[in-house]
């Protein structure tokens, strides 16, 4: 919505001008659009399930003969061998090479066969939002300290009045006032940013598990979750307190029991 709406507003000078934010704008979200494309298009599954025949309906899984979907690296439900890095998605139903999280938005999976396109996705959409940003704040300082600098383009020629601006002066020129265009230079405005916190978040969180996530000093805490699980289990939550968790320098070698 912020990438249709903010072409509307208002009419920027000249692209001469302008220089050339425009251009760049709008080839960071055709960017955008192309790896959002290639993300939903790849199949994330794991070469063994693409592989398979899919003519059968894929059977029902009952917890009575196996515990886990997937055992000793192999797929109860896909009835196919798969990596160490597999998870089997609940919401799409095969399993996932490099499983990372089934985004509801794509509706698809985000595995090790599409998670760069996903992450050029989202880092393309965060920097044309910063562009429309400081677009749209450079217009309100213009508008507010030199409104002139707005009106350069040959529409306003025939404009006297100075309360008139123009919409889509790039496409077909509107004639509005400027309480509306006021109004939807701030609709934009507060669009972007939420989408902006939004998307950084986001985007913040997995440079976070790309640069400082190493999964081989997790496995001690994950033993530890394991037996607590257990315990819990057999003791019906009864009984004493939770054994301490080891702390993240555990070797590996007290952790290679931990199934994946």
């Amino acid at each position: 919505m912020v990438v249709a709406v903010s072409p509307s507003w208002p009419g920027l000078p000249s692209p001469h001008a302008w220089h050339p934010e425009p251009g760049v704008t709008g080839g960071i979200f055709f960017f955008h659009f192309l790896a959002h494309l290639v993300t939903v298009s790849i199949d994330p599954a794991e070469a063994n399930v693409r592989l398979k025949n899919y003519s059968q309906p894929m059977p029902t899984f009952d917890r009575s003969k196996h515990p886990h979907v997937i055992q000793n690296q192999h797929c109860h439900l896909c009835e196919v061998p798969v990596s160490t890095k597999s998870k089997h998605c609940s919401a799409c139903n095969k399993c996932v090479s490099g499983f990372d999280h089934h985004c509801k938005w794509l509706n698809n999976c985000v595995g090790s066969r599409n998670y760069w396109c996903f992450f050029s996705s989202v880092a393309s959409a965060l920097a044309g939002l910063l562009c429309i940003i400081v677009i749209l704040l450079y217009i309100f300082l213009q508008y507010f300290f030199n409104p002139a600098a707005l009106r350069t383009d040959s529409h306003y020629r025939s404009i006297s009045n100075k309360d008139t601006w123009l919409l889509f002066l790039s496409i077909s020129p509107v004639r509005t006032s400027k309480g509306v265009l006021l109004a939807l230079g701030l609709l934009v405005l507060l669009l972007a940013l939420i989408s902006l916190l939004l998307l950084g978040h986001l985007l913040v969180f997995h440079l976070y598990l790309i640069l400082v996530r190493d999964p081989q000093k997790h496995r001690g805490v994950r033993k530890w979750a394991v037996t607590v699980l257990r315990e819990m289990r057999m003791e019906g939550c009864g009984g004493g307190g939770l054994p301490s968790a080891p702390q993240p320098s555990t070797s590996l070698k007290q952790s290679e029991n931990i199934q994946p």
